[in-house]
Order: C-alpha cells, then sequence, then structure tokens
C-alpha cells in the first residue's frame, strides 16, 4: 500500500475505529491537514495500536464496494463479506478459521486447499482465503438457495388455483368447487410470501455472523505476529 496517499478526518476516524473495534476513537487532527498511513501509525502507537493492524484497517478502507446482493421482491439472498491482510495465513491460522468458521456456522463444512487458494464450504455458504491486490483477503459469500425451489411450489399452487378457477366458474359459474381452488392460490401465495418474509431475519444473521469472523481474524493474525516477534527475540513473554 502507498504511503503517499494522504487520509481526512473521518477516513482516520474510521481506520482507528476498525483497527481497536471501539465505538468511540480520538478526534482526528484539524481539517484540511490530513495524514499519511505511517503518520496514522505513528499516533496509533502512542495509544498501544500495533502498526500492522492499522494498516490493515486502512487496506479494508479502500475496499471496492461490494456488488449489490442479489434479492427477491425487494429482499436480500445473498450475503457478503472481504476482510484484506497483508500476508498469507500460515497453517495453523488457516486450521484455527476452520474451527472458527465450524462455531459460528453450526456446521462442520469441507476443506479445500489448491496452491495458495484455500476453501471452506457448507452448501452455498462458501469462506475463501486468497491472494488480492498485493496481499490477501478473507472472502465469505452465502447465498439463499431454497428461493428458487419455494417459488416454483407457490407458483404452481397459485396457476393451479386460478385456472381450476376459472375452469369451474366458466363451466358451472358460481360453484362451490371455487372454494377449493381459493385454497390452492392461498396456499401459493401463502408459500411465496413465507419465502419472502424469512429473508431479512437470515441475512442480517449471516452478515452478523460474517462481521464477527471479520473482527476476530485481526486478532488471530496479531497473536501470531507477536509470537513470532517473542521468539525471534527469544523473550518468552
Amino acid at each position: 500500500m502507498s504511503d503517499s496517499r494522504r487520509y481526512g478526518e473521518q477516513e482516520i476516524a474510521e481506520i482507528l475505529r476498525r483497527a481497536t473495534e471501539a465505538e468511540e476513537v480520538a478526534s482526528p487532527p484539524a481539517a484540511g491537514t490530513g495524514l499519511t498511513l505511517a503518520q496514522i501509525q505513528e499516533v496509533g502507537g502512542e495509544v498501544g495500536i500495533a502498526a500492522a493492524r492499522i494498516e490493515r484497517a486502512a487496506r479494508s478502507l479502500d475496499l471496492p464496494e461490494a456488488s449489490p446482493p442479489a434479492r427477491f421482491l425487494g429482499a436480500p439472498r445473498s450475503v457478503t463479506r472481504m476482510v484484506p491482510f497483508d500476508r498469507p495465513l500460515s497453517d495453523d491460522e488457516w486450521m484455527r478459521l476452520v474451527v472458527i468458521l465450524r462455531e459460528t456456522f453450526g456446521a462442520r463444512g469441507t476443506v479445500e486447499e489448491i496452491g495458495p487458494l484455500r476453501t471452506w464450504y457448507n452448501g452455498n455458504l462458501h469462506v475463501h482465503v486468497e491472494p488480492w491486490e498485493g496481499g490477501h483477503r478473507v472472502r465469505m459469500s452465502t447465498f439463499k438457495g431454497n428461493v428458487t425451489e419455494l417459488t416454483t411450489m407457490g407458483a404452481m399452487f397459485l396457476l393451479m388455483g386460478v385456472f381450476t378457477a376459472l375452469i369451474i366458474y366458466l363451466k358451472k359459474g358460481m360453484d362451490p368447487g371455487l372454494v377449493m381452488s381459493a385454497m390452492f392460490g392461498a396456499l401459493g401465495l401463502g408459500v411465496i410470501g413465507r419465502s419472502r418474509l424469512a429473508l431479512p431475519l437470515w441475512a442480517d444473521t449471516r452478515a452478523a455472523q460474517m462481521e464477527g469472523i471479520a473482527e476476530r481474524i485481526p486478532r488471530l493474525l496479531d497473536e501470531q505476529d507477536a509470537n513470532s516477534t517473542r521468539g525471534a527475540t527469544g523473550n518468552p513473554g
């Protein structure tokens, strides 16, 4: 990441917030001054924030806007989250991340490794660790797959109700059989409506789970960096 860029007040506050995972941070410098990444790291170092954590937070600030989520009747049916960092995960860090994923999502999942690419997935839920723009990232994504099946089934019931009601009405006019047709139509609308109403809660749950994982990844890296530093200096801590 280039050190020539200067960050504004709001960007500095956001970088420090992400680095400390705190709700409030110290006020940034006066308007118009701006700070480089090295200067922000110097400020953070004065209050005990690791330089590597600040760099990861600054890198996350430069992430491109995520693609809009897939939607069904206005509700999100996909969720994504990316976490950038500046070095590859070690084997130990990767396995610890897999443990976090299993605990968070309540699923054992499947692990795959192809060269530098590492993946954990369970159904439509995928977590990738991969090289990205001079560093690496964790990319989490999921998609609510059963919406299509449920919507198709609901549409079939709805069409069946409308079709049979039309036939009965044309042949017999007002007839008790129309009640059965109405029940089919109501069942179809119920299936579609229930699928739609369940999506916001599902999306919020998955987004919160991914955010919790995103917050744990910097701590995972910091622990490894701290252990490496102690080992290099011969200090057992």
